[in-house]
């Protein structure tokens, strides 16, 4: 059974082939091909089939948004007493938020992914509201679709968790898997004219900017003698496992990824070469020279500066914040210490940038960007499958049964992917030990 999503693919592919028809027919015509000529005949039969698919693909959309709004309604609603108005669960503790996720992908791992019987255990556990939101989820191919609200809150958790989510990158929904956008190339201009001078017509100028989702998937290994308990703090237990292996892999493709391997292209990819500085060296006068030059090279390319940040390792943030005056011995940047930020913006630290680049093997890299113009275009679902034989090789290369270790390897897939809406809102550095 198709979810959603994958029926609005199909859709769009569908009235893509009918664009590429319609064209072949248009390229037959300009030519003064006969209408009934082999070649016509088969560019109308062509266009025709496309027409039909689009035609049935809508309609099995439509069905489906309607079996999807039939859904939530029955999940939420009951036989309430007269006047009153049932509404979503929500976590009064901020701890608490995504445990419902959790519970729902225990009792998954539990019942090897049956969503029916994780159902019934779910309303077996008094886990009623779970098991409501869990019943109307749909069935994807190798695995259950987390509902959406659940979803949404497992990759809101995300956001502190990921650097580039945390500095502010804008989170879209891609509900077709792909994620339409122009980017400015050039601004429109003005000019002053004299009394009754014709104006001078101008305009920006923009390019297509189309990205399609890439497939992050997360494997949590987990012990079967946890999901035999039913409770918050194993529900909780299993949402943190999930969320940090999510986070680790995006850290690493939103930063580093050169969209290559189906992995989403990153900040580093998407820079500009102008915009990113080479082998500063380590001396105050130096390290503070490339960091002004960096926020300048945002701020002189007519940026918003809306959410200016900055991305590092933990190592070379401690650097910076060391960092002394040779003649006064005054720190260099003593906010970093007093507030976090450096010269006036925020910094957020991740361990997925490497600390060993350069030809002497001491090189990191630093971000500056203003991430009100990085879009992450987001699936907004996760879709959870379980196995209790399936092997896996943990991060030593060894390969781990989890048969053998009383275990359930839970599968986690999400789908997104990054974008700037202005490369000119990024830029970097590599820093020549950087590092205290």
């Amino acid at each position: 059974m198709f979810d959603l999503d994958d029926l609005r693919r199909k859709r769009k592919a569908a009235a893509d082939q009918m664009q590429e028809c319609a064209t072949a027919i248009t390229a037959l015509e300009d030519g003064e091909t006969a209408a009934d000529s082999d070649e016509m005949t088969a560019a109308v039969t062509a266009f025709e089939t496309a027409q039909g698919d689009f035609k049935a693909a809508s309609v099995k959309v439509d069905r489906a948004v309607a079996v999807e709004a039939a859904q939530a309604s029955v999940a939420s609603s009951g036989d309430e007493p007269t006047g009153t108005t049932t509404v979503p669960a929500v976590a009064l503790d901020p701890k608490d938020k995504g445990i419902a996720a959790g519970f729902m992908v225990a009792a998954l791992a539990s019942v090897k992914g049956d969503r029916d019987k994780a159902v019934a255990l779910l309303e077996k556990n008094g886990h009623t509201a779970v098991s409501a939101a869990l019943s109307g989820a749909t069935d994807a191919a190798g695995g259950v679709t987390i509902p959406r609200a659940q979803s949404a809150e497992l990759i809101e958790l995300l956001r502190p968790k990921v650097a580039v989510r945390a500095s502010g990158a804008r989170t879209v929904p891609m509900p077709a898997g792909e994620l339409r956008h122009a980017a400015q190339l050039t601004a429109a201009t003005a000019t002053y004219t004299g009394e009754n001078a014709k104006s001078t017509e101008s305009e920006p100028t923009f390019a297509p900017l189309d990205r399609a989702f890439k497939k992050l998937t997360s494997l949590v290994p987990i012990g079967n003698s946890l999901l035999r308990h039913s409770s918050a703090a194993m529900a909780g237990l299993v949402r943190d496992d999930l969320l940090s292996v999510m986070a680790l892999r995006e850290d690493l493709a939103f930063i580093r990824g050169d969209g290559t391997g189906d992995t989403p292209t990153g900040l580093k990819t998407w820079t500009p070469v102008a915009n990113w500085l080479l082998a500063i060296a380590n001396g105050s006068a130096a390290v503070e020279a490339a960091l002004r030059s960096l926020v300048s090279i945002v701020e002189d390319a007519d940026v918003g500066m809306t959410s200016c940040g900055w991305i590092m390792r933990a190592a070379t943030k401690n650097f910076l914040a060391s960092l002394k005056d040779p003649v006064s011995g005054a720190y260099v940047f003593p906010s970093i210490t007093q507030s976090g930020t450096l010269l006036g913006f925020p910094i957020k630290t991740t361990s997925q940038i490497p600390n060993n680049l350069g030809v002497g093997v001491n090189e990191t890299e630093v971000y500056f960007a203003d991430f009100n113009e990085v879009m992450i275009g987001d699936s907004m679902q996760i879709i959870v499958s379980s196995s209790s034989e399936a092997a896996y090789v943990d991060v030593g290369g060894n390969t781990v049964s989890a048969f053998q270790n009383d275990l359930t390897l839970m599968r986690a897939i999400s789908e997104h992917d990054l974008a700037p809406r202005h490369d000119a809102a990024l830029a970097g550095l590599n820093g020549v030990a950087w590092t205290l």
